[in-house]
């Protein structure tokens, strides 16, 4: 048999490749819940597999001339943006003993990783079922660690619908709230900042506005506040989830600090539910920082099961420099 060899992923290889994703994940059905795209039906696999060509760097791994596994990635096309995303159709492999598997991942991304950093893109990010322990374990080994998780729970549930705080009450937002919501948004960020989530506060914040300003008008979304005397202390959207079937998805959800643990978040989350009922949504969910000791109890305490993990690798971009031609002598 002859050694793998890792090549430039060459659109003769689609066909197979969308066939080993689809068996990549034909039997994560147990694991995955109602909703989640399925990437086992081969059409599927075909579809997003086309989707992703083109639209950053991809490697193949083949043996005997025959295509064994592959992994893509998508890179920002903005100039001064460094980041690089392997979404879940952009790899699958055969399905071998547990030790080639492992090394044809790391084979892999040897590769691309490669090809990221000589394009400038030193922020990797990779999505991994969370029911597929395995290969998280790799990705694990290979220097990335858990950055975001995406929960999900059934429309209904045990749960009795929670009444509102005693002077609070909950209604759709309107245009004379958009002053006020975004202050919320804007203190979430500056939550976001502080130890251990540590993440810089955005920038530019035109695309927060921009996205409340499109809720208010978007009769396909949900956009709640919470009030009490006049002062808003929490809003909630959710929406139709874009890559999950039967799902709806909750983008921004905020309660001001001074009303955290007072039942306005579980107020705010349980009306999501009823509405994604009504809507004929299967399962509803949301996506939050690991790092996020709030949010991560909060949401697993609302019911929202991982399905799907992002794990991030920052790479120092001082790398750059480091080439073999240069003289390390005087380190010594």
């Amino acid at each position: 048999m002859r050694s793998l060899e890792i090549v430039p992923f060459e659109s003769g290889f689609a066909e197979r490749a969308a066939l080993l994703l689809a068996e990549a994940h034909a039997d994560g059905g147990a694991g995955r819940p109602a909703g989640v795209l399925d990437l086992a039906d081969p059409g599927v696999a075909r579809r997003l597999v086309a989707e992703w060509q083109g639209s950053g760097p991809a490697v193949a791994a083949v043996r005997d001339g025959r295509l064994t596994g592959f992994m893509a990635a998508t890179v920002s096309r903005l100039p001064g943006e460094q980041w690089a995303r392997i979404r879940l159709p952009q790899y699958a492999c055969e399905r071998h003993e547990r030790n080639e598997r492992r090394a044809t991942w790391r084979s892999l991304y040897a590769a691309l990783s490669g090809r990221l950093a000589g394009i400038g893109a030193y922020d990797h990010a990779v999505e991994v079922p969370a029911y597929d322990r395995e290969t998280v374990s790799c990705f694990f080994e290979l220097g990335f660690g858990i950055d975001q998780v995406r929960g999900f729970r059934p429309v209904t549930g045990p749960e009795t619908p929670p009444e509102p705080p005693q002077g609070t009450r909950l209604r759709a937002a309107g245009t004379g709230d958009l002053a006020g919501m975004f202050e919320l948004a804007v203190e979430l960020q500056r939550f976001h900042t502080a130890a251990p989530v540590l993440r810089p506060a955005l920038s530019d914040l035109r695309p927060i506005r921009e996205a409340l300003s499109a809720a208010l008008t978007d009769d396909a979304q949900l956009l709640l506040v919470a009030e009490e005397d006049g002062r808003l202390t929490g809003l909630v959207q959710a929406a139709a989830d874009a890559r999950h079937v039967g799902a709806a998805t909750i983008g921004l959800a905020v309660v001001a600090a001074a009303s955290r643990s007072t039942g306005v978040g579980t107020a705010l989350v349980t009306a999501v539910g009823e509405w994604a009922a009504g809507r004929g949504f299967d399962t509803y969910g949301a996506e939050w920082s690991s790092a996020n000791q709030v949010s991560d109890a909060f949401w697993r305490g609302r019911g929202m099961v991982p399905a799907r993990f992002k794990l991030r690798r920052l790479i120092d971009s001082r790398v750059a420099w480091a080439e073999e031609r240069l003289d390390y002598g005087h380190f010594g």
